[in-house]
């Protein structure tokens, strides 16, 4: 059969990666990455659009007081998204295949300068052979330039 495509973006939800109680399903994980490396491996240039960062964060840290929610989605954003990128650093690696984060903001998307240099870092890591995972960065994105979800970042 032949292939129709070259380049894919694979767009997972936190609701796909955190179990109820916030911490991340290694299982369901793990199936995927291993969908996405047969993907990758026959020749598909993968872009991973994942959320899950705050979820997995949620499950980390349990703050000593009420924080704003602003507070609280940069510490779950900031300490769940090292988590989430080591988690499927190590699964692809069962695969023999590296992964590179990309974390962007919509502001990113507003300058032509900007825009060409995220597509180039991109374009470098899929020419090498490097699934980037793109998300959100949370951490810094907290106002109404915030994407909506990342059903609009991976459009």
């Amino acid at each position: 059969m032949k292939q129709e495509f070259t380049r894919i973006a694979v767009k997972v939800g936190s609701n796909v990666l955190a179990r109820r109680d916030g911490t991340l399903d290694v299982t369901r994980m793990s199936a995927l990455v291993d969908q996405i490396a047969e993907l990758h491996k026959a020749g598909v240039e993968i872009i991973l659009i994942s959320s899950g960062a705050v979820a997995s964060g949620r499950s980390e840290i349990h703050p000593q007081k009420k924080l704003d929610s602003v507070d609280q989605r940069q510490l779950f954003s900031a300490v769940g998204q090292a988590k989430l990128i080591n988690r499927y650093y190590e699964l692809f690696r069962e695969h023999g295949i590296p992964v590179g984060q990309v974390l962007t903001t919509k502001e990113s998307f507003g300058t032509r300068r900007h825009y060409l240099n995220q597509k180039n870092c991109m374009t470098v890591m899929l020419e090498n052979g490097v699934i980037p995972i793109v998300n959100e960065n949370d951490t810094i994105s907290v106002s109404e330039l915030m994407f909506t979800d990342n059903d609009e970042l991976s459009g």
